[in-house]
């Protein structure tokens, strides 16, 4: 583990706070040190440095990070504009763009006494981060303060759409120091989102599904709909016959079971909770048996809100994973010991659960894209029929600014979430960091051994961990993590930890429908089937 020295007489809390939180999420320590005081560290971070720091940090035969102390900035202007370099050392994915932000318009430049370095972010053609070499090492230099973390927080509140410059140049300073320790990250992946829509019909609200289709196989996108369980009680067959010509650009997920208010939020008890989640389970069954589509065990929650008492009977009953808003993490686990990076992990492992981060969908949703791929997050915008009300226009532009980051997996959740693991190769063997619990691929050239880790279980109790090869055996091989799995080149191979039994039980218990959730249903189906209507007479009305 590298150490990184702090370089000041005082450290607050909040900023003692926010660095153990990086710390855990980079797999190092912070110390409060003073500069030149013989101890060995591997970098300094000065957090308030002046010009009478600047020989000091000169001298330095370390790497360095320095923020400029406020009383030293130069003001530049109100532009909401910052611009990246095509420098090496920035990550490929913000290389040479240039991000709108109205947290910009506050940040002021660096001072003219820093002079000969490499300009990495500029504001206005002003340095806000420059990059001097001495002696070998990089001695960095910011404009932008390091926020302060609050007890209740999440590193994620200064690392989202509208705010992040204040932790972006340390996060990829942090990264760049730790590559020698970086595992290669799970491939860049995305997935447009739309709730509520179902096989009732060839067209939901605003979408026809046989236009988007055409038009994600132009734009090189995939969609995935987020659909009521409750819904399954009809197919109509010319739509499933579309969604299977178009699997590679559409695709289904669940979304709750009923969709009544705070349906995945509320105090069950124990029965009902396993009930009403094995119903689910149930209904999708049966839509998969009346259409031929395959629908993702992923649940994305109404509204976004669920309980950690829900999230763990998911994982419990054969749930793969959730998706959720970032901002609704705060409600799952405040208890947990990385509580503060929830969010900021290519993915989180909550009360035994994977749970993917989504965003909300619109014109403007660049920036929560690019983070999202900085974090090797998937890229998943979410929205409602109504967001392509003026038409697809908003997923052409979307699309062509995500597949811009590089080369781009655009696939179901499911496969997201199979495909999402960090590896390693040492000679014949592949080490392997599962980041979901269920993951397949196909074992590279020359490798004869895997090796499995699994993050998240730390020092709770192990869950079982199994294998098998695919489309050669139904049944699974129990596997002890330590020992290595012997394969062949070209071999697909499925591992899942903690194999649930996860048979649903068919019962007129969990068949049973109540009246209101489908009045509600039919409802809220009939009032998105109509608004194109309503919307065109009253556009017609208008010009009239």
């Amino acid at each position: 583990m590298k150490t990184i020295g702090i370089h000041t007489t005082f450290l607050s809390e909040g900023h003692r706070r926010l660095f153990d939180a990086l710390g855990e999420l980079f797999n190092v320590y912070f110390e409060k040190r003073l500069f030149g005081d013989g101890k060995e560290v591997d970098c300094w971070l000065f957090i308030n440095a002046g010009q009478v720091d600047l020989d000091r940090i000169a001298q330095s035969n370390r790497t360095c990070f320095t923020v400029i102390s406020e009383n030293e900035l130069v003001a530049c202007g109100e532009s909401p504009v910052i611009s990246f370099s095509k420098h090496l050392s920035i990550d490929s994915k913000i290389r040479g763009r240039q991000i709108k932000t109205n947290e910009a318009i506050r940040v002021k430049s660096l001072p003219q006494w820093i002079q000969n370095g490499t300009m990495i972010a500029s504001k206005e053609d002003a340095p806000i981060w420059m990059v001097l070499k001495k002696y070998g090492y990089n001695h960095h230099y910011v404009s932008t303060p390091i926020p302060e973390l609050n007890d209740e927080g999440h590193l994620f509140q200064y690392f989202q759409g509208k705010q992040f410059l204040q932790l972006l140049p340390l996060l990829l300073f942090l990264r760049a120091l730790t590559e020698d320790q970086r595992w290669e990250p799970p491939p860049l992946q995305a997935c447009f989102m739309i709730d509520d829509p179902n096989l009732h019909w060839p067209t939901y609200g605003y979408i026809n599904f046989r236009k988007m289709a055409e038009h994600a196989r132009i734009h090189n996108y995939h969609m995935s709909f987020a659909t009521v369980p409750i819904d399954s009680w009809f197919v109509h067959k010319p739509t499933a016959a579309l969604f299977r010509q178009y699997h590679d650009q559409l695709s289904l997920l669940m979304h709750g079971n009923d969709h009544i208010t705070h349906e995945l939020f509320r105090p069950y008890s124990n029965k009902e909770r396993n009930r009403f989640l094995r119903q689910s389970l149930e209904r999708i069954e049966r839509l998969e048996r009346l259409s031929g589509v395959e629908v993702s065990r992923v649940n994305a929650p109404p509204h976004g809100k669920c309980s950690p008492s829900v999230i763990r009977e998911m994982a419990e009953v054969g749930f793969e994973a959730a998706c959720i808003p970032r901002g609704a993490l705060r409600r799952l686990d405040g208890q947990q010991a990385q509580f503060h990076i929830l969010g900021m992990r290519p993915v989180d492992t909550i009360e035994g659960l994977t749970v993917f981060s989504r965003f909300p969908l619109s014109g403007s949703c660049h920036n929560n894209i690019l983070l999202a791929a900085l974090l090797d997050q998937p890229i998943i915008p979410v929205g409602h029929h109504q967001d392509v009300a003026e038409g697809l226009q908003v997923l052409g532009e979307l699309s062509k600014f995500i597949n811009s980051l590089g080369s781009v997996n655009w696939v179901d959740m499911k496969r997201i979430s199979r495909s999402h693991f960090a590896q390693k190769i040492d000679g014949r063997i592949l080490h392997l960091r599962m980041l979901t619990k269920h993951i397949e691929f196909f074992i590279p050239d020359g490798i004869t051994q895997i090796c499995i880790e699994r993050p998240w279980l730390e020092d709770r109790v192990s869950e079982s961990l199994a294998w098998r090869i695919s489309g050669e055996s139904k049944k699974w091989k129990p596997q002890i993590e330590i020992d290595p799995i012997t394969v062949l080149p070209g071999q697909r191979i499925e591992i899942v930890s903690n194999v649930t039994r996860h048979f649903v039980i068919y019962s007129k218990n969990n068949s049973r429908i109540s009246i209101w959730p489908m009045v509600r249903r039919l409802l809220a189906e009939g009032r998105d089937r109509v608004a194109p209507v309503f919307r065109w007479n009253f556009e017609k009305d208008s010009q009239r």
